[in-house]
């Protein structure tokens, strides 16, 4: 039985086995002869350094023309720090970059609060624009960003790391392989956190969130209910979700939990057959009453399990920066970003009037269901 070709976490098998190139890093001709990218970076805190500066530096490792045109942050001993380590510039602001500079991809890392106005100056001016989840604080904000870059005929693309991790694009692989043995019928997912200074749904489970409307397409209605910390916060909620398919979903999601512990289950569930991703980590297949199932995990010992490649972000931004040579269909859309925003926005609804909310699906989500 053959499967879906999907580096788990690891080198390709014919790089590190048949041409010896353990690490992947050899000069790679084909990957070098893409159309050269530069890019700017707006906002320069742990989500850049920790991710997606690391995921740049994975990337050019393996050939992929790619360089840094700048950075931005509104702290100057932010910026001066990353411009120092990839001997980079810096500005103060997007604005100032751009006067100088003409990249052609914005990375909009940045607060939440400031996604949407420093997109939309990126896309004002003809540059495409990667937003960080969320894409905008509020449906209306995103769905006004997303109309505006369609407008002016330029490429919006949302963060959907997960999509890019390898367990998850197996997972997605195997359903669209009918390895379910029908369609999805029903999403199970779970996401903690432990840390007290983020928003759960926005900051933490909106990752889950995406990958449940990439698996299962798009949401009609959401049935939730909510605990509240001391604070006044959300804290934790539990979320009933039908889909225009006819599948449901539920998401369990909590910030009361601890942060070092297992803190993401997805299920997915055919017609007796059943996936489970177990913390991002691994995979296993339930298709036989009696028979085996099929479990994926990564080789740690090969020493290529990092965030920027296991965590989906040099896969994610190497698709965006292939769309934007036009060589590939963007993956994870400023709608699908939106779509995103839309069910945490209607949580938050339905948990405030105990009620169930709906959805106009049909504009919200550009992914199919596999």
């Amino acid at each position: 039985m053959s499967w879906p070709r999907v580096d788990y976490g690891h080198t390709a098998y014919e790089k590190a086995v048949i041409a010896g190139d353990v690490y992947g890093i050899r000069p790679d001709p084909k990957r070098a002869g893409k159309r050269p990218l530069n890019l700017a970076i707006a906002g320069c805190g742990g989500v850049a350094q920790a991710k997606w500066l690391p995921a740049i530096r994975y990337l050019q490792t393996r050939s992929e023309p790619v360089t840094i045109a700048g950075f931005v942050d509104v702290d100057q001993a932010s910026r001066d720090k990353v411009g120092a380590l990839y001997a980079a510039p810096t500005f103060p602001s997007l604005e100032d970059l751009l006067a100088a500079k003409r990249p052609d991809l914005v990375l909009v890392l940045t607060s939440d609060d400031a996604h949407v106005p420093v997109a939309r100056m990126a896309i004002a001016a003809g540059i495409p624009v990667l937003v960080e989840k969320p894409l905008a604080r509020s449906l209306a904000a995103a769905s006004e960003l997303c109309a505006f870059a369609e407008s002016r005929g330029v490429l919006i693309a949302s963060v959907a790391n997960k999509r890019f991790s390898p367990p998850y694009a197996m997972a997605h692989a195997l359903v669209t392989e009918g390895r379910l043995k029908s369609p999805p019928s029903l999403f199970s997912g779970k996401f903690t956190l432990g840390y007290r200074y983020v928003d759960i749904l926005e900051a933490g489970t909106i990752h889950l969130i995406d990958l449940m409307l990439w698996f299962m397409g798009s949401a009609t209605a959401v049935s939730a209910l909510g605990h509240c910390g001391p604070d006044g916060k959300l804290e934790s909620a539990v979320a009933s979700i039908a889909f225009a398919s006819g599948a449901i979903g539920s998401v369990v999601t909590s910030a009361a939990a601890m942060s070092f512990k297992p803190w993401e289950r997805v299920e997915i569930v055919g017609r007796h057959a059943m996936l489970v991703v177990e913390d991002q980590l691994e995979l296993v297949l339930h298709d036989e009453e009696t028979g085996p199932s099929k479990l994926w995990r990564p080789a740690i010992p090969n020493t290529l399990l990092f965030d920027e490649s296991f965590g989906g972000y040099a896969g994610l931004l190497e698709n965006v920066l292939d769309a934007i040579r036009g060589t590939t269909a963007l993956a994870a859309t400023g709608r699908d970003g939106m779509a995103a925003v839309a069910l945490v926005e209607a949580i938050h609804r339905s948990v405030a009037s105990r009620q169930t909310v709906t959805l106009d699906e049909a504009p919200l989500c550009d992914g199919e269901r596999a």
